[in-house]
């Protein structure tokens, strides 16, 4: 089904012009996911007009990013920051299977997008897709069981048998580690697909380097306001964690979890928009079936947001206050719990 539905996308692309983008705040996975998925198809489709957009890249990714184009300065990792609708015949939007979760600049997220567009991505769907027209939802390729959508873009390569360079292996590998919480969240096909990329030249201790970054005065700070500012609901056996700070608010979730929550709940404010940052052990998400990515879809519908993710690492973003979506959410986890 996967080669077969890859084939009539790459058909359905063929003499268009492209443009390949991810959502906001790209993380390693986006960028990964971006890059890879430019050279497969610069392989499959010569003289064919193909850039990246990105809209903002996190800390971690720019820290990345400046980490490998030291290692291997000759691979393009160029990109344009400014989103021209009129260089593109499709837009191909991978790990993210929502519109609202992308910034197009200079393109309202209430006016509709003129271009056919296509989702890459391993992320919760929910029960309904894009429910949008010019989403083409017979070629999404989205599938949730795979750990990363860069080995999405790794099948693709092996279904066209296209050979993977040590940069192109080194940007697998990374994308792989980060996305699965260096294999927390991932399953055997996880660690075999990372196996694989290893060799006599791509060491993964190396990769790990590439990977390390500084936490910077302002990351030690959050992570101890978040402590500080930490409350426990005790359900059954189970340690609920609630914090909230100004930013950091993912990795904070994840260090909850380190020090014995869990599930996990960081609220993050600006302006007149929250962010509500969830985590879970894998072991309480396989015990209780809790599905995060689940829950917060179905908050995100009801109070108009935008939220998904995967069982144990979800995300919701709202233009209201958030004091009432986290007694649902609480109570919603309870319920698994």
């Amino acid at each position: 089904m996967f080669k077969s539905k890859s084939k009539d996308f790459l058909a359905f692309i063929k003499n268009k012009k492209i443009i390949i983008t991810t959502h906001d705040l790209v993380d390693i996975d986006g960028l990964v996911s971006c890059f890879t998925l430019k050279f497969l198809l610069r392989s499959c489709l010569p003289n064919h007009e193909i850039s990246i957009y990105f809209s903002e890249l996190s800390k971690s990714t720019k820290s990345f990013l400046k980490n490998f184009s030291v290692k291997f300065p000759e691979f393009n990792l160029s990109y344009e920051k400014d989103f021209n609708v009129s260089k593109a015949d499709v837009l191909l939007i991978v790990d993210t299977n929502k519109l609202d979760q992308i910034k197009l600049k200079n393109i309202s997220n209430t006016s509709p997008l003129e271009i056919p567009y296509i989702f890459i991505d391993h992320h919760y769907l929910g029960n309904k897709s894009e429910n949008k027209n010019n989403n083409i939802k017979s070629l999404n390729l989205i599938f949730e069981n795979i750990s990363s959508t860069a080995e999405i873009i790794l099948l693709l390569f092996e279904i066209y048998n296209i050979p993977l360079n040590n940069p192109l292996k080194t940007l697998f590998i990374a994308a792989i580690l980060t996305d699965s919480g260096f294999f927390k969240y991932g399953n055997n096909n996880t660690i075999q697909n990372a196996s694989k990329l290893l060799s006599k030249d791509i060491h993964f201790q190396d990769v790990l380097i590439l990977l390390k970054k500084d936490v910077d005065i302002s990351g030690k700070i959050a992570k101890i306001k978040g402590l500080q500012r930490l409350k426990l609901i005790r359900e059954g056996e189970y340690l609920i964690g609630i914090t909230n700070v100004s930013s950091f608010g993912a990795s904070i979730a994840s260090m909850l979890i380190k020090v014995g929550c869990d599930v996990s709940i960081v609220i993050s404010k600006e302006k007149n928009q929250s962010r509500i940052n969830t985590r879970a052990k894998k072991s309480v998400c396989e015990e209780t079936g809790l599905n995060l990515a689940k829950i917060l879809d179905q908050i995100s519908k009801q109070y108009e947001g935008s939220g998904g993710g995967h069982d144990g690492a979800a995300s919701l973003t709202i233009n209201m206050e958030s004091d009432i979506i986290i007694n649902e959410l609480i109570e919603n986890i309870k319920e698994y719990l």
